[in-house]
């Protein structure tokens, strides 16, 4: 269905990013209002979808020299433009309205306004600019764990906002990795042409390496774990870790990380043993 594909549902994925503070919250005493988090995770979600069919708009051009891209409702001409900009605006006016009957709505609000803006900012002329484009898609996953943390109303830890953020950055090298190995540099998006598969490969090594030290230091020094559990969460993210740069740089992966994720089985299963670990090794008061 043209309308459900504009809103990209199988995008919301990326959105666990806000559930991440939540089990180190509990820990911490902070018991998460169910109802409160859960609209305002589907109010996000609708944040999300409204962002994608406004950079569907401005991007029907570039979309349509895409191979896989040039499937999508606006640039396939299955959806109006202008209807696409309707659906947009009243994702928009939903969310905020869900967001206002969440208990501490204003930080709340803020920061869903934040990643709105950031957003329009990126569609518009953001992801043109090298190394920008990538800061701002790690600001998005930041603006997440931030925003997960305001629904709990707890003060977000320094280390997991660098963790969180070191991984998205990763995600976002390896999605420009992606769009070099299509050659898409000149029609789909020109900052590409700043970039080299050399350059890349070696940003993508280094930052494998960084978000394991972090995520280690993280564990050994921070994150509520019983004492001899600490790194019990280690083995499934330094094997995820592993097998993304694999992906990416032996394989010559060319899908998104969303793509990628749905695809292969491994990464999910590594990703559920995460959580499996973590929950059990955080020391619950």
């Amino acid at each position: 269905m043209p309308y459900l594909r504009l809103l990209r549902p199988q995008h919301w994925i990326k959105n666990l990013f806000i559930l991440l503070p939540v089990p180190y919250a509990m820990a911490a005493g902070i018991t998460p209002a169910a109802f409160d988090f859960l609209l305002g995770l589907v109010a996000f979600s609708l944040i999300s979808s409204a962002v994608y069919a406004f950079n569907d708009v401005v991007d029907q051009d570039r979309d349509r020299v895409h191979p896989e891209k040039q499937m999508r409702p606006i640039a396939a001409r299955e959806i109006n433009p202008r209807v696409a900009l309707l659906i947009s605006l009243s994702l928009v006016i939903v969310s905020f309205l869900l967001l206002s009957l969440v208990t501490g709505w204003g930080s709340v609000v803020a920061i869903a306004g934040a990643y709105l803006g950031l957003n329009l900012a990126y569609s518009l002329w953001g992801r043109e600019l090298p190394i920008i484009d990538l800061l701002l898609i790690g600001a998005f996953f930041f603006l997440r764990i931030l925003y997960g943390c305001a629904l709990l109303e707890a003060t977000p830890s320094a280390s997991l906002l660098v963790g969180g953020t070191g991984i998205a950055l990763l995600l976002a090298l390896g999605k420009r990795m992606a769009e070099l190995r299509l050659d898409l540099s000149t029609d789909h998006r020109r900052s590409l042409q700043w970039y080299s598969v050399v350059g890349m490969t070696r940003a993508i090594r280094i930052q494998v390496v960084l978000v394991a030290i972090l995520y280690f230091d993280y564990c050994f020094r921070i994150a509520p774990f019983y004492a001899e559990r600490w790194w019990w969460s280690l083995p499934p993210v330094l094997a995820g870790l592993w097998q993304y740069q694999y992906k990416i740089l032996v394989q010559g992966e060319t899908r998104s990380p969303v793509e990628m994720l749905y695809r292969y089985r491994s990464l999910q299963l590594l990703i559920l043993m995460w959580v499996t670990t973590t929950l059990f090794s955080i020391q619950f008061p």
